[in-house]
């Protein structure tokens, strides 16, 4: 991908790209997370699980996606799997597992997990979509992007299919176009990905705000400051609001200002003003955004 940045140079393709990680946040940190509280049909026999034991697995689930959100990718498939143990019945365990295996670089396990999603009938559209993605990234690490296009253009003609509103699936396409140099076609895929993503808003504030959650009970006085983290050379937008609230945990409100600011660049008002929301900026930022929808050029 950095060279296809580097050959092109285009101002369109990098913001496209760039924002497209606001969407991405919600297809690859949280994807499902809104829906695992719900349990899958069972047969009529089947036992149900008591409402304190599922409350229990449902506090795995934050924590495997608090986990993910900050790359702990281990832990969060330790903790998915404990959520499973708990409630093998809530749905979206096996799409979730697969994403974070798909982390580690397991993809065959990755694979073996969508699929099993979509013979349950769970997140259809998310599983193969996934798929997709997983074909790209086992591609893209032999260094072959291109053997994967043909896995990638079925999985997401079939996650389309099952579902025409998902954004996922115009996400993948994107990101299958940029590995292989195709600007054109990356920019429409991330385009019509971006046109649905205010549906996907929610999600992405949820999972957002797990991550801080996490953020808030990991930290240590005198542990390392937060590192922004990349994808393919790319940083995600919301990875500025995760270096805001490490910072006002240090007491550094400069810098915490200071990218919130780059923040408010970088995604849409509305996203924007509802990360903005969250306790931990409320409780820490008093004083330091006079206008707490957007800081104007703090100095860090």
């Amino acid at each position: 991908m950095g060279d296809v940045m580097r050959r092109s140079g285009s101002g369109k393709l990098r913001s496209a790209i760039v924002i497209s990680f606001a969407a991405g946040a919600a297809f690859l940190a949280g994807l499902v997370a809104a829906k695992l509280s719900s349990p899958r049909s069972e047969a009529a026999h089947a036992p149900q699980v008591p409402s304190a034991q599922r409350q229990k697995a449902l506090e795995h689930v934050e924590a495997a996606l608090s986990a993910r959100f900050t790359g702990r990718h281990l832990e969060a498939l330790d903790q998915f799997r404990k959520a499973a143990s708990l409630d093998p019945s809530l749905r979206g365990l096996q799409c979730e597992t697969g994403l974070t295996q798909m982390h580690l670089g397991d993809f065959d396990a990755a694979e073996a997990s969508a699929r099993r999603s979509i013979e349950l009938g769970e997140e259809k559209s998310n599983a193969f979509a996934l798929l997709g993605l997983i074909a790209l990234e086992r591609s893209r690490g032999s260094g072959q992007p291109s053997a994967a296009r043909e896995a990638v253009m079925q999985n997401v003609q079939a996650s389309r299919a099952a579902d025409p509103l998902n954004s996922m699936p115009l996400y993948v396409l994107g990101e299958f176009h940029r590995a292989v140099g195709e600007e054109e076609p990356a920019v429409e895929a991330y385009r019509m990905a971006l046109d649905r993503v205010s549906e996907s808003d929610s999600i992405l504030v949820s999972t957002v705000k797990a991550g801080l959650t996490g953020m808030q009970l990991d930290y240590k006085p005198g542990s390392p400051p937060y590192k922004i983290q990349q994808i393919n050379g790319i940083q995600r937008p919301e990875e500025l609001f995760f270096a805001a609230a490490d910072a006002l945990l240090r007491g550094d409100k400069a810098a915490a200002a200071a990218f919130l600011s780059e923040a408010h660049e970088k995604l849409p008002e509305p996203l924007f003003k509802a990360l903005l929301q969250d306790p931990i900026f409320q409780d820490y930022a008093i004083g330091v955004l006079s206008d707490p929808t957007g800081p104007s050029n703090p100095q860090p």
